[in-house]
């Protein structure tokens, strides 16, 4: 009788804790693609919109490894400009139904994440 009560709530709370570390990893794989995306945009030319177009690629190239994580937005990277930074804010969607834990955690979660890079100061353009 004792054991019926508990495994299911060992179960229970192995995939819980199973959970968080899929939500740490997503966030962690969400900050690296935001920060490659704005290393991106500062390596395109001076004042080009190919710096958002590095930056896209960058970005969704990083995203597609994992199946449950769907990328959302990048905001932000624009043109790069000398003497500037480049700021980037990209979002997306964690979906634990795509796991087993989506018996612990039913809903998808926004994830969120910011970075910034510069360019050389020794770069000529």
């Amino acid at each position: 009788m004792e054991t019926a009560i508990t495994l299911p709530l060992m179960v229970l709370l192995l995939l819980g804790f199973l959970a968080v570390l899929i939500r740490i990893e997503a966030q962690v794989e969400l900050d690296a693609a935001t920060g490659l995306a704005a290393a991106a945009a500062v390596s395109a030319p001076a004042g080009s919109p190919l710096s958002s177009v590095y930056a896209e690629e960058s970005w969704h190239g990083t995203l597609h490894q994992y199946p449950y994580l769907e990328p959302g937005r990048l905001q932000g990277c624009g043109a790069y400009q000398p003497d500037q930074s480049v700021t980037c804010e990209g979002t997306a969607i964690l979906d634990y139904g795509k796991t087993p834990m989506g018996m612990v955690v039913p809903i998808p979660i926004e994830l969120r994440s910011t970075a910034t890079a510069w360019s050389s100061p020794y770069r000529s353009r």
